[in-house]
């Protein structure tokens, strides 16, 4: 039983090395450069590095807190 079990364990790693085997890789200073031209390029969209204008914001209080 345990043979038959461990068998069909080591196919399907079999099969996911296979799968992982064809997928097609780029080297890490391409992929690092090409993503630091998409950060670069779209930075102004960015709400996190521009910030949210205050007219805009869902968040914004729409009156101040104050204790009684």
């Amino acid at each position: 039983m345990q043979s038959s079990s461990s068998l069909a364990q080591a196919r399907r790693m079999v099969q996911q090395l296979r799968i992982e085997a064809r997928i097609e890789r780029i080297k890490v200073s391409k992929a690092s450069s090409d993503l630091m031209r998409y950060c670069g390029d779209h930075a102004k969209q960015d709400p996190l590095l521009m910030g949210v204008p205050a007219s805009e914001n869902p968040f914004k209080d729409k009156k101040p807190c104050t204790i009684l």
